[in-house]
């Protein structure tokens, strides 16, 4: 068998000499349909393109390979013996490659790869829920649910409306101030939404494009399909992906989109003007009014290691820094004087940690009297 394998892919890659054309022949004229069928399903089971496909595929190919083999009556007629000839075999051989061929190229054009999150990542996600501040509201079927997992999503979206579900207005999602959410969309696009973000998307993706919009801060694990594109709108622009992993924030600025990509690769089309491709590693601005992107290669960590459980600070303002763990911590930030709020400050900090010992590290670097009363911090010389 597997020299018949290896004599009938050199006959149809046309370099087949003539004694193994011969060899081809002999090992054919010997073989009856039944025999022949067995060839065809074993060289079907060892075909790395239709490894994978699932048993119903397989069964509708196979079929229709199978009519190409049965003889007809007058072939019955003629011979008893039911041998078959070179040429019937390669014909049917080439019907068969040609099947294959095509089921491979199917799979390839149609199969989603979902994200695989690195074990930190998934610790993270643990970490959210444990501590509680995976929170969010889903408005879904003209109702909004409070939901704390992706099970709560699954079970709000249940018995939905049948208007909608392939539009981006069918769910939107909404993060509290001092809340993060991790969800999962349909294709297996894994979404962190940071605090104070709201994620609008179909309950099923259309089969030709995935697309949401975005308003604040999310971090997108792409799913990967060839033919249906995954494109985040938001109010300054499209970010559409091939690939990838990154980052978008529309909220620390007003106005102002960010967009840094950590891997894979992206385009990014402002309001009324064209696509830009980024690499790894940049940062494109997106301004209201601007038709291209300010782009410029960046140290993707602060943008990104909230993501992972930490909150990094690069020579920001204190005013910066407080306006942020103010929303994570839920708490109002009183300043004793303008020089206080114009202070520089590098750091990290664990933001799942409690508010106590993250205004200790203040403090500690600052040298600053910071006192936290009820839902008031109060920072002083």
């Amino acid at each position: 068998m597997n020299n018949y394998k290896i004599l009938l892919e050199k006959y149809m890659q046309g370099i087949i000499n003539e004694e193994e054309l011969a060899e081809l022949r002999r090992l054919t004229n010997d073989m009856n349909d039944f025999q022949l069928r067995d060839v065809l399903e074993e060289l079907w089971l060892e075909d790395k393109g239709s490894a994978t496909m699932d048993d119903a595929k397989k069964q509708e190919l196979f079929s229709e390979i199978s009519r190409h083999i049965q003889p007809s009556t007058a072939e019955e007629d003629k011979t008893t013996s039911r041998t078959i000839s070179i040429k019937r075999i390669l014909r049917i051989a080439a019907v068969f490659l040609c099947f294959i061929a095509g089921a491979a190229i199917w799979m390839n054009n149609n199969r989603v790869e979902k994200p695989q999150l690195a074990p930190e990542i998934l610790a993270v996600i643990e970490q959210a829920e444990k501590s509680g501040k995976n929170q969010a509201v889903l408005s879904t079927n003209g109702r909004q649910v409070s939901v704390t997992s992706e099970e709560g999503i699954t079970k709000a979206q249940k018995g939905g409306a049948p208007q909608g579900k392939t539009t981006i207005n069918g769910n939107t999602i909404t993060t509290y101030h001092d809340s993060e959410f991790w969800m999962t969309l349909e294709d297996g696009t894994r979404v962190h939404l940071n605090y104070g973000t709201q994620l609008r998307y179909p309950i099923h993706f259309s089969s030709e494009t995935r697309e949401v919009e975005l308003t604040g801060e999310a971090y997108f694990f792409v799913a990967k399909d060839k033919n249906r594109p995954f494109i985040v709108h938001t109010p300054n622009g499209d970010v559409k992906q091939y690939g990838t992993e990154f980052n978008i924030n529309t909220k620390d600025e007003i106005g102002v989109t960010r967009i840094v990509l950590v891997n894979g690769s992206i385009g990014v089309t402002a309001k009324g003007g064209k696509e830009f491709m980024m690499k790894p590693n940049d940062m494109a601005i997106l301004q209201p009014g601007e038709t291209e992107p300010m782009v410029s290669q960046v140290d993707i960590t602060p943008y990104i290691a909230w993501n992972i459980g930490t909150f990094v600070f690069e020579d920001c303002t204190l005013e910066q820094l407080m306006r942020v763990l103010s929303h994570w911590y839920n708490k109002r930030v009183q300043f004793e004087s303008e020089e206080i709020r114009q202070m520089r400050f590098t750091g990290e900090f664990d933001k799942y940690e409690s508010i106590i010992p993250t205004m200790k590290a203040i403090h500690n670097v600052t040298g600053l009297r910071i006192e936290v009363h009820g839902k008031d911090i109060i920072i002083s010389e």
